[in-house]
């Protein structure tokens, strides 16, 4: 019996040596070459970009969805992108974002809309890789359901990082690339590139009203530091969009009853001829489309704003 119990224990600090040394191996060199690293330049740019500042919160629908000359030279005011992937959640990009929010900051979020669906503190590799190989920084941002979920996905990230693959003979992808992006956050590798094939995104999940009350908290949080608060829709493909027209709806009317809105889901629906490789992805052509409505939904905003203080003055 002791023979078996120190087996096991033998076997259980071989286990736990294996785990601590493969969490110490430094990021593969495929790895720093990925768009995650993007991260710093964008945590950069909000640190350090002057006011009048706009800032966008969402995944790749914006990394690969505007256009931040246009925004700058149409509205005067310095534009950061911080899209990256919704695979790293909205409690993460929220709160993320809000620790560099300044006075006079506008936010606009056009978020996923599988962020009003999954759960606030969702968790997937995506985020475990941002964590362990770009800013370790970021573990703070995390709760306990978080840690308890991405324990999971620990074996498999050390395990990427034993491949010979990520060490040696790789190709840097094109697109999804620390070199992919321009002084403004903006996923520009991809502008001159023909569409790709690629299947539309299915049924959405059900509407998670939770949600709500999270991004409530956020808006309180950077109206507090005397920044302003709008949400707007991401571009969605068409075909994607008719899958879940009821669940969008449903969305659009809780968020009008809730926050400042910028323009309405059709608005924003493109056809799979401006679509670059996903259902969020536009090309060059499609990104354009879709900042130069942004930018009129964002002057009407504040349009309408003015023309209530004269109300309130008279």
């Amino acid at each position: 019996m002791k023979s078996f119990l120190l087996k096991c224990t033998l076997f259980t600090l071989l286990v736990i040596s294996g785990l601590i040394l493969g969490l110490a191996l430094p990021v593969t060199p495929r790895a720093s070459k990925s768009s995650f690293y993007s991260a710093i330049q964008k945590d950069s740019l909000l640190a350090n970009v002057d006011s009048p500042r706009m800032i966008f919160i969402g995944g790749s629908n914006i990394s690969f969805g505007l256009n931040s000359q246009m925004i700058k030279d149409s509205l005067n005011i310095n534009s950061i992108n911080t899209g990256i992937s919704a695979g790293l959640g909205l409690k993460f990009m929220l709160e993320n974002t809000a620790q560099y929010v300044k006075e006079g900051d506008i936010i606009i979020a056009p978020l996923e809309y599988v962020h009003y669906t999954n759960d606030y503190d969702y968790c997937s590799e995506t985020l475990l890789r941002i964590i362990m190989d770009v800013n370790k920084g970021y573990l703070r941002l995390l709760n306990f359901r978080q840690t308890l979920r991405l324990l999971p996905l620990v074996l498999n990230y050390i395990n990427s990082k034993l491949r010979l693959s990520a060490y040696f003979n790789f190709e840097i992808d094109p697109i999804h690339s620390i070199n992919s992006f321009n002084a403004y956050g903006d996923e520009y590798a991809h502008w001159n590139m023909e569409n790709r094939n690629f299947e539309p995104y299915g049924r959405l999940n059900e509407f998670n009203r939770q949600i709500i009350g999270k991004i409530k908290n956020f808006e309180k949080t950077v109206e507090q530091k005397g920044a302003t608060f709008y949400i707007t829709y991401p571009s969605y493909m068409d075909k994607s969009f008719y899958e879940s027209e009821d669940i969008i709806a449903d969305i659009q009317s809780e968020l009008e009853k809730n926050f400042k809105v910028l323009g309405t889901p059709e608005r924003y629906m493109m056809s799979d001829s401006l679509m670059f490789d996903t259902s969020y992805h536009l090309n060059k052509k499609g990104l354009e489309i879709r900042t130069v409505r942004l930018i009129e939904d964002i002057k009407n905003a504040q349009a309408t704003t003015k023309l209530q203080c004269r109300d309130c003055i008279n």
